[in-house]
């Protein structure tokens, strides 16, 4: 189903998105490449959190950033009382050093339904 902006917004500018960090990405920036993300050995790339602005930082920090971790909390609080989640056996469980989480072997879950 598509919609156009005008069926949701009337007499409201909507700005694109369209500055793009090329001193940053390089000139091909603004293409859909995931390769850019995957090293020559098929791992994820690791870049520095610093040179991605999902809430930018400073005065123009973005306004929706508190409410969109609230938003984060609520939908684990309510996978976790809903479901019931444990690691598969023998899987091994180790953090990657990053600036943020993330599995050194991936993180193979189970997941059932919790009987109520």
């Amino acid at each position: 189903m598509h919609f156009q902006i005008s069926q949701f917004l009337s007499r409201v500018r909507v700005i694109e998105n369209d500055w793009f960090f090329v001193d940053v990405w390089g000139p091909d920036c603004n293409e859909f490449k995931p390769e850019r993300w995957i090293t020559e050995k098929g791992e994820i790339q690791l870049v520095p959190s610093h040179r991605f602005a999902t809430f930018n930082g400073g005065p123009r920090s973005c306004l929706g950033k508190e409410v969109s971790l609230i938003q984060l909390k609520i939908v684990a609080a309510a996978i976790l009382w809903r479901y019931k989640i444990w690691v598969v056996d023998g899987h091994p469980v180790s953090v990657a050093m990053s600036t943020m989480l993330n599995m050194k072997h991936g993180l193979r879950v189970w997941i059932s339904h919790r009987s109520t």
